[in-house]
């Protein structure tokens, strides 16, 4: 059955069974698109674009715009598809009747990257900025943990691309949301004290084992990219130190600025250039899907300001 007759179908069940008194939010999933979609609710702000549209084509048409992560449809002007951006969840979405609102899969934070299973977890005593220098900030997550590099780890193995990335774990308690602040080379999860009662329940400092994986989720609770300088230099005209943040669980794997090829200098996600360069220059940040993203250096935040976690 296609998308558009199913969704007629669905709509018809939706209607019959509200006419019974039941209220619903059911989520479908369009396999073609790659999205879920449910009748009568809505996703708030955000909005990235508008176009008049059938509610049947919204979904598809977010599916295949740059920058789309879910969508809201109403029958504004007899048909409009409000094609928002930024990390979201189907927790987020509120009862409105008469609207149709989705979510593009990938960009679920509950369809991160695999789950890693039985990774060792030891306790981190410490209050300090760790490795990966994150700047000071309004953080969604505030949950830190050093990332080691344990084969158990598998593809969660520490490297720069996951600084300020957002890492889902249950170590028997239930799922926990941490942020990476920190590296913790030749071993597991490290967990700071405030992660470490809240996953194990206030065990003793000791080790226990969790399931960890990668999540969609923003570090900040700006639902935007955000470009920082590492240090306060953000007008040195002969050396940049600039990192890409906020990415919706995308990995930052390379970075050019004026055609040469940034590197770490440390365990951080930052990329250092040395060489010519003024604000009016862009700096192109590659993620690991093959995407890019292009910023002014002008536009990138001071991060010399950091964090410090506990």
């Amino acid at each position: 059955m296609n998308f558009q007759k199913f969704f007629v179908l669905t709509l018809t069940i939706f209607l019959f069974l509200k006419c019974g008194g039941v209220r619903l939010l059911e989520w479908n999933y369009d396999s073609t698109n790659q999205l879920y979609w449910s009748l009568d609710c809505d996703f708030e702000s955000n909005d990235l674009t508008n176009s008049k549209m059938s509610a049947e084509l919204c979904g598809p048409t977010c599916s295949r715009t740059n920058g789309c992560t879910h969508f809201t449809w109403s029958d504004y002007q007899g048909g409009t598809c409000w094609m928002k951006k930024g990390s979201i969840s189907k927790n987020n979405a509120k009862i409105n009747k008469g609207l149709v609102c989705g979510i593009v899969d990938n960009n679920d934070p509950d369809n991160g990257g695999q789950t890693q299973n039985n990774v060792l977890a030891t306790r981190h005593g410490a209050t300090e900025m760790g490795a990966c220098e994150l700047p000071q900030g309004d953080y969604a997550v505030n949950l830190p943990v050093a990332l080691g590099n344990i084969d158990s780890l598998g593809y969660l193995k520490f490297n720069g691309k996951y600084c300020g990335q957002i890492l889902r774990i249950n170590c028997g308690n239930g799922d926990l949301d941490i942020i990476v602040t920190n590296s913790n080379l030749g071993g597991g999860l490290d967990l700071y004290g405030s992660t470490w009662d809240l996953a194990t329940n206030r065990k003793p400092p000791g080790e226990t084992n969790c399931s960890v994986k990668l999540t969609n989720r923003n570090m900040l609770k700006s639902s935007d990219y955000q470009c920082y300088h590492s240090t306060g230099e953000t007008n040195n005209s002969y050396y940049r130190n600039v990192g890409l943040f906020n990415t919706n669980g995308k990995l930052v794997v390379g970075a050019k600025f004026k055609g040469a090829d940034g590197a770490h200098r440390g365990n951080n996600g930052y990329w250092a250039f040395d060489g010519y360069g003024t604000g009016d220059d862009q700096v192109n940040f590659y993620f690991q899907d093959g995407s890019n993203h292009a910023v002014f250096l002008r536009d990138c935040k001071n991060g010399s300001n950091k964090q410090i976690w506990s």
